[in-house]
């Protein structure tokens, strides 16, 4: 069972409390006549902030092995404890009641087989020399209506192309008469526009100008006679073109009715050759020989997977029952997994494949691993609120199943930080973090500063501290021991 170690209830004595209130009682005076200072210096350190979580160690990867077929056991090829590849042989079974089947199967299947080639070979010999008649040019009806045929398309497609020729020039305007039709209209249009110009300008006389005008009407009344032409020749190309397809129904009705009776004899042998095929159709005897064939791999029980043999309940001489019961145990130890429990609070920052270590305190040794998978939901134990998360590491030869491990995710690092002690930081009302350091003339001296990481017991100073400089962190001595109180804004407490 994974075993979760939850948040402590932490008791507070009375008399802490009551030392505590008392504490919190006495003034706080500014200046170097508060009390005495410890000096100290900033360090460079390597600092880093973690997430710790804790679980029992499991295998990621393990299956049960069933036998697929009631059998006896002839073989077992493995002991517990050996370590097995995917497809290894486990155990073999006897097989010789399955193979008598497909024996018998096979000897029933050639027999069919050579019975339907016989009667399809027969059926298709008919249907072949009535099909070689027919191609002959015996029947000279079908072959002439056929010649018929093939002309009355080519005569319909001819008239279609000139009715569609004559059509595309007469809508683009290309027809030959219709097109010396309108040059002539343009060339009077453009006489007579110029006649009237000539005549506004008192050039020529109106006599003059009625000629143009009726050469000009003239030559638009020749303009839409080659129109109407035009549009009554592309109506004998349209009514050709009715006669040709009338004439190409005709022959398809004529070929069709010469065909329909050599059809109907040449469709009854098709029938017979396809009735005899189907009542020769093996198919069913052919699956049922097949699947006897694949139920010999039953006979064989091989490994699902790599791994190590856990358990092994089977033996020579045992009767199997196929899919009932487990008759091994494969566990594949070579990547691990740990179980943990995240709180509320630190999932947030948490995601999948961030890097882990994984530490086994019965081995002293710490392995790298990765958050496998989160949990889409969250869980309540005891008034506190986690989310299941699943750490995967790869393992070597003295990882054991069950053994505890603790598991850390580094969640910030620096590298030769400027750090202090963290109770040598005080806040101010606005939770302003600062300090006190020693002036250059030996005086104390309140500076702000601005944090960076801290592991608990040394905080990051990011701005407003350098190395060499001192820090003054106060301190008030009782029984001859030194306390430090440092300068904070409690919250209050809750009743």
């Amino acid at each position: 069972m994974k075993k979760w170690k939850g948040k402590k209830k932490i008791i507070i004595p009375v008399t802490a409390v009551i030392l505590v209130g008392l504490l919190l009682l006495v003034p706080v005076v500014s200046g170097a006549s508060a009390g005495k200072y410890r000096e100290l210096k900033p360090e460079e350190r390597d600092l880093s902030t973690y997430l710790e979580f804790s679980g029992n160690i499991e295998t990621v990867t393990d299956s049960s092995v069933y036998a697929f077929a009631s059998a006896k056991v002839l073989e077992v090829k493995v002991e517990k404890g050996d370590e097995v590849k995917k497809g290894d042989v486990i155990a073999v079974l006897d097989s010789s009641d399955a193979e008598y089947n497909i024996a018998l199967k096979e000897a029933a299947l050639k027999a069919g087989e050579t019975s339907d080639y016989y009667n399809v070979r027969d059926s298709r010999t008919t249907l072949d020399n009535y099909s070689q008649a027919l191609e002959s040019g015996l029947d000279s009806s079908t072959n002439s209506a056929q010649k018929n045929l093939l002309t009355a398309q080519e005569d319909y497609q001819s008239a279609v192309d000139a009715y569609n020729k004559a059509k595309e020039d007469l809508d683009a305007g290309k027809s030959a008469s219709v097109v010396s039709a309108r040059q002539a209209l343009q060339t009077q249009s453009a006489s007579y526009d110029s006649a009237v110009a000539q005549h506004d300008a008192k050039m020529i006389t109106d006599e003059a100008l009625e000629t143009y005008r009726i050469a000009y009407e003239n030559a638009r009344e020749s303009y839409d006679l080659a129109v109407e032409g035009a549009g009554e020749e592309l109506e004998d190309y349209k009514e050709a073109m009715e006669k040709a397809e009338e004439k190409l129904a005709k022959a398809e009705r004529d070929y069709e009715t010469s065909v329909l009776t050599a059809g109907q004899n040449l469709e009854g042998y098709e029938n017979n050759l396809e009735k005899t095929a189907a009542l020769a159709n093996e198919e069913s005897t052919r699956l049922e020989l097949e699947h006897l064939k694949e139920s010999l791999e039953d006979y064989v029980i091989t490994a699902p997977i790599d791994g190590v043999i856990t358990s092994l309940d089977i033996k020579a001489g045992d009767v199997t029952a196929a899919g009932t019961r487990s008759i091994a145990e494969i566990a594949d130890f070579s990547v691990m997994q740990v179980a943990v429990k995240i709180d509320e609070q630190d999932v947030a920052g948490v995601k999948e494949g961030d890097e882990v270590s994984v530490y086994i305190n019965a081995l002293d040794k710490t392995y790298a691993g990765r958050i496998a998978s989160l949990s889409k939901t969250a869980t309540i134990d005891n008034n506190a609120v986690y989310v299941d998360a699943v750490v995967e590491f790869g393992t070597d030869e003295e990882i054991r199943s069950s053994f505890s491990a603790e598991v850390k995710l580094v969640k910030a690092e620096a590298e030769k930080a400027v750090c202090i002690p963290a109770k040598s930081i005080l806040y101010d009302v606005d939770n302003t973090a600062y300090i006190y350091v020693k002036d250059e003339k030996g005086k104390e001296q309140k500076r702000k500063v601005t944090l960076g990481i801290s592991d608990g017991t040394y905080t990051q100073i990011t701005e407003g501290l350098s190395l060499g400089e001192t820090v003054l962190e106060e301190v008030t001595a009782s029984s001859g021991m030194e306390m430090s109180f440092p300068r904070r804004n409690f919250p209050a407490m809750a009743e």
